[in-house]
């Protein structure tokens, strides 16, 4: 069961769990502002680096204030556990909005719907119409984990009166990590064992398989397309506005863009976040960090980064959305790491013969292997998009 109240706020329901901690709906008892509190593991399951990262987060973003950046409002340790608030976004991943029909997206509500179906549903909306969205609503039988009827029939928590029961700001993230820390025996490790995040196909999954026909058909829906390139565009802006600010996020993946009810695209997860101008490349200690499918070859090699390792990112996510397939597949990080620095990707019009030319022909020159050869800005890629 939830927690009630979790330093200065009042929890409400749960949005998610996952291998590190949870994630909230809460508001803050200091201001009756609501924000999604992600709070960490604790006790052995505290793993520092996520503790690290969470300072970081905060860290990063709470100087930053763009509509299509993520805000943070606080972070600290609440009874051993790291907690970070930030702005709460009701919205879907980038990957489920485009994957949502023109019928359900033809009305606001009809998006809402979906938002509120994959909250209480979870997992992928792809190709949802609105009699399903109307099956769900009848299915919800009993209470769901992520409703808040499940806390419906508990007393309210008492009203924010100041207190020392928790520690702010990230130097107490920081010490909690410092503390738990042992001598780092099981980080990734170019010579080590890899556990970086690595999408392997499926068992049903025949590498360099091409889309099928109906396959093909849903990904070049001309509302779907205006869909994907409106992301984009919002995403170049936002890219724009953090490598003004000397940062690169260095993980940019679907599942790290979020839409909201208002069709506002926001980047999320700046826990990997860095500045150009710190010392050395990406890794430290040999480590690397991201998540092997939107990496870079000059992240691979662990080699100084920029802002254009974020814009071959952007490329790979572009490739994806148009083709239905990731520009390079493999069932080891070994293998597609090769075909990343040694081999091409497949042209997109031989994947999807009928995709729109001008987001291939983007989405080609931003996974180019040497950073020259890409666009060179987030601006340059919106101006191209635009064309």
């Amino acid at each position: 069961m939830a927690p009630k109240v979790i330093g200065p706020y009042r929890v409400l329901e749960t949005l998610g769990s996952g291998g590190v901690g949870t994630v909230y709906r809460s508001i803050d008892r200091r201001t009756g502002e609501v924000a999604a509190l992600k709070l960490l593991s604790t006790g052995p399951a505290l793993d520092p680096k996520a503790a690290r990262r969470l300072a970081r987060e905060f860290e990063t973003l709470q100087g930053l204030s763009h509509p299509n950046v993520v805000k943070v409002y606080d972070t600290g340790v609440f009874q051993g556990y790291p907690y970070l608030a930030m702005e709460l976004i009701d919205g879907l991943t980038l990957r489920n909005y485009l994957s949502l029909s023109d019928e359900v997206l033809a009305s606001d509500h009809g998006l809402l719907r979906a938002i509120d179906a994959q909250r209480r549903l979870g997992g992928s909306l792809e190709n949802i119409v609105p009699d399903e969205l109307d099956e769900a609503d009848e299915e919800d039988e009993g209470p769901s984990p992520f409703g808040l009827s499940t806390f419906g029939e508990e007393a309210p928590s008492e009203e924010y009166s100041g207190g020392d029961e928790w520690e702010t700001g990230p130097g107490s993230v920081r010490a909690l990590a410092d503390f738990v820390d042992e001598p780092d025996t099981n980080n990734t490790s170019l010579s080590g064992e890899l556990i970086l995040p690595f999408d392997a196909p499926g068992a049903d999954r025949v590498i360099g398989l091409k889309p099928s026909a109906a396959e093909l058909e849903t990904l070049n829906r001309p509302e779907r397309v205006g869909r994907l390139k409106d992301a984009m565009l919002q995403l170049c802006e936002a890219l724009a506005y953090i490598h003004g600010y000397g940062l690169i996020h260095r993980d940019l993946k679907p599942t790290n863009v979020m839409v909201d009810e208002d069709r506002i695209v926001r980047l999320m997860d700046f826990g990997l976040a860095k500045y150009i101008s710190d010392d050395g490349a990406v890794t430290a200690d040999g480590r690397l960090v991201g998540t092997f499918r939107y990496m870079a070859p000059e992240q691979i090699l662990g080699e100084k980064l920029d802002t254009r390792t974020d814009l071959y990112s952007l490329g790979v996510i572009l490739y994806e959305l148009l083709s239905g397939r990731p520009p390079f597949e493999a069932k080891t990080p070994y293998e597609l790491w090769q075909k990343v620095l040694e081999t091409e990707a497949p042209q997109l019009q031989s994947v999807n013969n009928r995709g729109d030319r001008v987001l291939s022909r983007v989405a080609h020159r931003l996974i180019r292997k040497e950073p020259d050869d890409r666009f060179q800005t987030a601006e340059e890629v919106y101006e191209a998009l635009i064309e």
